[in-house]
């Protein structure tokens, strides 16, 4: 990002941001089955955005399941009968092996499917899904869909190393919001160890609180090099 030194010295400007902006890409080719989220919906950790075709998986899933009960069924009686010697321990150590294999199998599909259903990773915002139904998704790790957090809000800057220096993380910092306009408090909390060695600046990350409201993305805004942090109700008239 390019930020612009404003007229007066000590004042430096920059632009809100998600404070996580995360691309979900699919493990696994495949052919979209159902598309479940809508871009611009909100979203909670979990939710399932997209499915692919994971029918004939399922099917696996039916057959593993059918063959564990009737396994689990055999070890049982297997289990009966040597308690009345009518078994040997190495019919039931088999039957046994066979259970767990079995399950084994029926975990590994059920897996594969759980893979093929594509959730949001963090409450957010959808701002893209590139697929719809019956599109086929060609490769593994093929973005699908991005989910943004919008709460809290973070801002980054690249400060003068003189003024950067000035700054740890944990400090609390007032940021003017022109277009509000408000002033808003932030927390730095990052401050990089290095800085570039053309233009001498470090860059720092500031995470806006938005307990006096919420902000949008893109949104102006202001560093005061100096600057105290303001009352929790200074974004109010």
């Amino acid at each position: 990002m390019i930020l612009t030194l404003s007229a007066r010295a000590a004042e430096f400007t920059s632009y809100t941001e998600p404070s996580r902006n995360i691309e979900i890409s699919s493990p696994e080719p495949g052919v979209v089955q159902d598309v479940i989220a809508k871009e611009g919906q909100m979203v909670k950790a979990g939710d399932v955005l997209v499915k692919l075709d994971a029918r004939v998986i399922e099917r696996e899933v039916d057959i593993a399941r059918a063959e564990l009960k009737y396994k689990e069924s055999r070890l049982e009686k297997l289990q009966k009968l040597q308690d009345k010697k009518f078994a040997s321990s190495n019919e039931v150590e088999r039957a046994q092996n066979d259970v767990d294999i079995t399950k084994l199998k029926l975990s590994r599909a059920e897996a594969l499917i759980d893979r093929l259903t594509l959730k949001s990773p963090i409450d957010g915002i959808v701002t893209e899904i590139r697929f719809d139904v019956s599109e086929s998704v060609t490769g593994a790790n093929s973005h699908v869909a991005t989910v943004v957090q919008l709460s809290p809000m973070r801002v980054q800057f690249n400060l003068p190393t003189e003024e950067a220096r000035k700054l740890k993380a944990g400090d609390s910092v007032a940021l003017r919001f022109p277009d509000i306009p408000a002033t808003r408090q932030a927390k730095v909390e990052f401050v990089s160890p290095v800085s570039t060695a053309v233009v001498n600046t470090v860059r720092v990350t500031m995470v806006v609180s938005d307990d006096d409201g919420p902000l949008t993305a893109g949104m102006k805004c202001v560093y005061e090099a100096g600057g105290t942090s303001p009352p929790s109700d200074s974004g109010k008239n």
